[in-house]
């Protein structure tokens, strides 16, 4: 089961994006939890068939839209066999995270990115990863580029991030 936290920003709308993002890409077994926290409700991404586990279900890779001190608390747990999708194009997010041991990859629509859009057109993202990286499962994604649905009422950015997400936890497009 892959189980993929989300915190910073809008939350729920980003839960739901995904949700509707990794549909429109074919991934169809997928269901948010919500857990409570003393800060927040952290949105958690379940993708499985077997979805009566997500109870159990606890992230090793979380999306990371915006510092926040919640955000920098629960990075700040986070080990080196965890990872951190970040939106590079968010300002502070770096120093927000220094704290954190986790991996980090980023997404965002700047040259400095692993993973960017070439172009967003005609219902679609045009996806570039730019700089290579390993899935949880130690997969290896080399530079290349892909297209992805992407509904008009979706932001690009949130397509970025959820593909990258999946990526990470071997969830394939």
């Amino acid at each position: 089961m892959a189980a993929i936290g989300i915190l910073g920003g809008n939350t729920k709308e980003t839960a739901n994006s995904f949700l509707r993002i990794c549909q429109e890409n074919g991934v169809n077994k997928i269901d948010t939890l919500y857990k409570i926290t003393e800060n927040d409700l952290i949105p958690i991404v379940c993708i499985d068939e077997f979805s009566f586990f997500k109870e159990n279900a606890h992230p090793k890779v979380w999306i990371v839209q915006e510092p926040s001190k919640h955000t920098v608390d629960v990075a700040a747990q986070l080990g080196p066999t965890d990872c951190l999708i970040v939106n590079s194009d968010t300002e502070g997010i770096y120093s927000a995270l220094a704290q954190s041991q986790a991996g980090l990859i980023t997404y965002g629509f700047n040259g400095r990115a692993s993973v960017t859009a070439s172009s967003v057109a005609d219902g679609a993202v045009q996806v570039c990863i730019q700089r290579g990286f390993y899935s949880l499962m130690q997969r290896e994604y080399e530079p290349q580029e892909f297209s992805a649905p992407c509904p008009p009422e979706i932001n690009p950015l949130s397509v970025l991030g959820a593909i990258t997400a999946c990526a990470v936890c071997d969830i394939l497009f």
